[in-house]
């Protein structure tokens, strides 16, 4: 504990007790507990072993019965504040939001120490407005408040589990406000001793119960897309680079104008030519010909974006340099995966060009590979983006996620699959959280 006296805290939207872990680690005692998913309250209860009465269920319905304490925790959901509020101050710009339940603890229970954690991109959240208005809320409650705002804004950037010495990339958001003044900088350095390693908390086959097999297990035709893409990085020259935008296969024999119009501006004539369409297509709905364009073509606005002008370009131009190289059938093959399917994010360059030496993601923007040094984010929003261990060939198991967010093995999660990867997704990083308490208290 190093001479700091043991703390009472509250853990808000606690979801599998990220916070509590790393406060209960350094000594703290929790004292009160919200969550709004029943499943996740009794598993907080089994996990930490809390009477039953500290642990409930909405802020909303509850907040008046939270106790008197010294550090509040909170990885509160940052939905937009009101506009109508700008004319009446800051008290009623809240109103409505979780986190105006916060702002009524904080002014009745006056702890002495906030901690709230949030997505990376909170600081830039309805235009710099949200970030705004919690930080000038805080300080009108007599706080003294930091956050971890970009570097290019001047602040300490963003704190990841990997800047930190452990292998999950996953950028965020925190606040710390204390009832006396801070540092200019309270957050943890960056440690630049030890690279992450994903041999810290892959398992062995040996380890997984058949449970974990069935889970983590390649369907033949996610195998068969990463084989697909995987021939197309062998058959090239090592003196080709590979872009450095993603790879839109759906690029590689197109027609159809993207620098100074979109294919929606064209005649139903004109599309069909495009498209290399016979004329039996002159009779189709025009929004069924617009649909046989790539998904990120078919808008009906005049112009592109900047952005996608250049994406498709350098497609283009990189695919007329590949074009000797690329394996026979391999175009023909592709248009039977679907469109996120077609599409490539290679970040690994310098590597060897084999996607199963990777940590692999299906995202809509495409199969994403990177190095296999540490796992991209744990994502609550969906479960379709669970990290790939290329040289496993297999998702990552649930006891690799509990180790990814530096819990213990023997936190128990939901039952279902797809609830344990969500609530991995909402939680707290362990270790980062630990770090960040350290040096606040010892400010």
């Amino acid at each position: 504990m190093g001479g700091v006296a043991k703390l009472r805290f509250v853990d808000l939207f606690a979801g599998i007790g990220g916070f509590h872990l790393a406060l209960s680690s350094l000594g703290h005692e929790c004292v009160f507990a919200s969550e709004v998913n029943p499943e996740l309250q009794e598993l907080y209860k089994e996990n930490f072993e809390i009477p039953a009465s500290r642990v409930h269920g909405d802020i909303r319905a509850c907040s008046k019965l939270v106790p008197k304490h010294d550090i509040l925790c909170a990885g509160f959901p940052c939905q937009p504040f009101s506009k109508s509020g700008d004319q009446r101050g800051l008290k009623d710009k809240t109103r409505g939001t979780l986190f105006h339940e916060i702002v009524a603890i904080v002014k009745r229970c006056k702890p002495s120490y906030v901690i709230l954690e949030n997505v990376g991109n909170f600081e830039r959240h309805d235009n710099g407005r949200t970030w705004k208005i919690v930080r000038e809320t805080l300080q009108g409650l007599g706080y003294d408040v930091r956050g971890t705002e970009h570097i290019n804004s001047g602040g300490h950037g963003l704190i990841s589990p990997h800047h930190l010495g452990y292998p999950q990339t996953r950028e965020r958001f925190f606040v710390v406000a204390t009832a006396k003044p801070l540092l200019k900088d309270p957050f943890p350095k960056r440690r630049r001793d030890r690279a992450t390693s994903l041999a810290d908390i892959v398992q062995t086959q040996r380890e997984l119960s058949a449970k974990d097999r069935d889970e983590t297990a390649l369907s033949e035709y996610q195998i068969q897309c990463i084989d697909h893409w995987n021939r197309l990085l062998h058959a090239l020259p090592s003196k080709i680079e590979l872009p450095t935008v993603p790879i839109w296969g759906d690029e590689i024999h197109a027609r159809y104008p993207f620098q100074s119009r979109t294919p929606s501006t064209g005649t139903r004539a004109e599309m069909l030519t495009m498209l290399r369409r016979n004329g039996a297509w002159h009779s189709r709905p025009r929004s069924e010909i617009l649909g046989l364009f790539p998904s990120y073509a078919r808008t009906e606005e005049t112009t592109f974006p900047d952005w996608k002008i250049r994406f498709i370009g350098h497609n283009r131009r990189w695919f007329r340099s590949v074009q000797p190289y690329i394996p026979e059938n391999w175009v023909r093959e592709l248009r039977m995966f679907p469109p996120s399917l077609r599409k490539l994010e290679w970040n690994c360059k310098g590597e060897e060009r084999d996607l199963w030496d990777c940590v692999l993601q299906f995202r809509p923007s495409g199969v994403r590979a990177k190095r296999y040094l540490a796992c991209p984010a744990l994502v609550a929003m969906t479960t379709t983006q669970v990290p790939i261990l290329g040289p496993k060939r297999r998702f990552i198991t649930r006891t690799e996620g509990l180790r990814l967010q530096g819990f213990p093995d023997s936190h128990q999660l939901p039952q279902g699959h797809d609830e344990a990867f969500q609530a991995l997704g909402n939680a707290v990083h362990v270790n980062v959280v630990k770090a960040i308490v350290r040096s606040m208290l010892k400010n």
